[in-house]
């Protein structure tokens, strides 16, 4: 089963008759087919998998509604919450929308399902469901109800920033019981007060909403082809500079040659948010390597550290790979192996024919949102990069 988006590439010629002969083709037309992404239940919570699934071009939109409108009818009005949860998955399976993964959110909230909750808000939000303060304010009450008040201060007022008005309900709501009962409670408050003309958090939120949140554990495998990873990932634009050190140095050299790809969101918690993006040389060819940066912010996106987790820098470096486990990643390095000698051939049209393990380590990050290389031998600097 393909688990990405293709292009097969058609040459059709149409010939011009002569005296009997076939001539030179007059022009030749290109067909793009689309092959299309499969998506399992297993896949519903993978927001890179949804985003390539949403591409197909054969669309289940009649289908999805009428599944989901059955679901909201069982939720809502019959209170028949299992059978609410089977329709709202195979809506889902038909065509992906925000409203769905929103009210299969609130489903798993009143049962008490508070992880799968999470899952489901977040699926919403990189679907941009509006308005997007309803998200934010019902995670800070998931997070208030797991007793994770820090969290819970800091999303009222992510909540209140983005637009959440309804303060009545913020004092009185039972879901936020415990985080009222902190001095963070007061302080959110009167932060997001201040940060409602603050635009600058506004900014953050809408740069951290498009990477997308993954299960995990999660094998981070690198996209064999430029055509995948653009398949894949959407393009982080330049106006973002200031969550990238890597685009402001581009910005202020001659060319700008690399273009960078939100990836994903593999970490959170009340010091920091962890995100992945991949970065690849536009001004190269189509086949040479990417990196895979892990970035570490706060929760007012300022940068606490960064490192590359996987790909390579250059054709002739070693090549790492990523494992994102629930309490830090596996890298491996490899030495890699062409087929014929670079010296003589290059790197292009040369396969890899083998690749030697040469160093592994497990990459944690300490509370405070610092990387952390924890077992085995540092990684050289040539494998592994230091903030900025």
């Amino acid at each position: 089963m393909k688990l990405f988006q293709t292009f097969a590439i058609i040459g059709i010629s149409i010939l011009a008759v002569s005296c009997g002969e076939p001539v030179a083709p007059i022009h030749e037309k290109i067909i793009e087919k689309l092959i299309p992404v499969e998506i399992t239940e297993a896949d519903l919570f993978s927001g890179n998998k949804i985003m390539s699934f949403l591409k197909n071009e054969e669309k289940q939109i009649k289908e999805s509604n009428s599944l989901f409108l059955r679901g909201l009818d069982a939720f809502r009005n019959k209170k028949k919450l299992d059978s609410a949860s089977i329709y709202f998955k195979e809506s889902l399976l038909k065509e992906p929308t925000a409203q769905t993964y929103y009210e299969l959110g609130n489903l798993y909230m009143s049962q008490k399902k508070f992880d799968d909750a999470l899952l489901s808000y977040n699926m919403a939000e990189q679907l941009n469901y509006e308005p997007f303060s309803k998200i934010l304010y019902n995670k800070a009450c998931i997070f208030s109800l797991l007793e994770k008040e820090e969290q819970s201060a800091q999303y009222i007022e992510y909540a209140i920033q983005a637009g959440y008005s309804n303060f009545n309900h913020i004092r009185k709501d039972s879901d936020l019981a415990n985080v009222r009962k902190t001095w963070q409670f007061e302080a959110a408050l009167k932060k997001g007060l201040r940060g409602v003309a603050n635009s600058e958090n506004l900014f953050w939120l809408q740069f951290k909403k498009q990477f997308a949140h993954i299960p995990l554990p999660y094998d981070l495998v690198e996209s064999k082809s430029y055509e995948q990873l653009r398949q894949e990932h959407e393009t982080i634009s330049y106006e973002y500079e200031k969550y990238i050190a890597e685009m402001r140095d581009e910005a202020f050299s001659r060319e700008v040659g690399k273009i960078f790809y939100y990836h994903s969101i593999p970490y959170e918690t009340e010091k920091y948010v962890a995100l992945i993006y991949v970065i690849r040389d536009d001004f190269m060819h189509e086949s040479y390597p990417m990196l895979y940066r892990i970035a570490t912010f706060t929760h007012e996106g300022k940068l606490i550290d960064k490192r590359i987790i996987s790909g390579q820098k250059n054709m002739d470096s070693p090549r790492m790979r990523a494992s994102v486990e629930r309490d830090g990643l596996r890298i491996n390095t490899f030495e890699v192996e062409y087929e014929k000698d670079t010296d003589k051939h290059g790197y292009y049209d040369n396969p890899i024919i083998n690749e030697t393990k040469i160093n592994a380590t497990f990459l944690t990050i300490s509370e405070s949102g610092k990387l952390v290389v924890s077992e085995n031998e540092d990684l050289a600097d040539t494998q592994i990069e230091e903030v900025e």
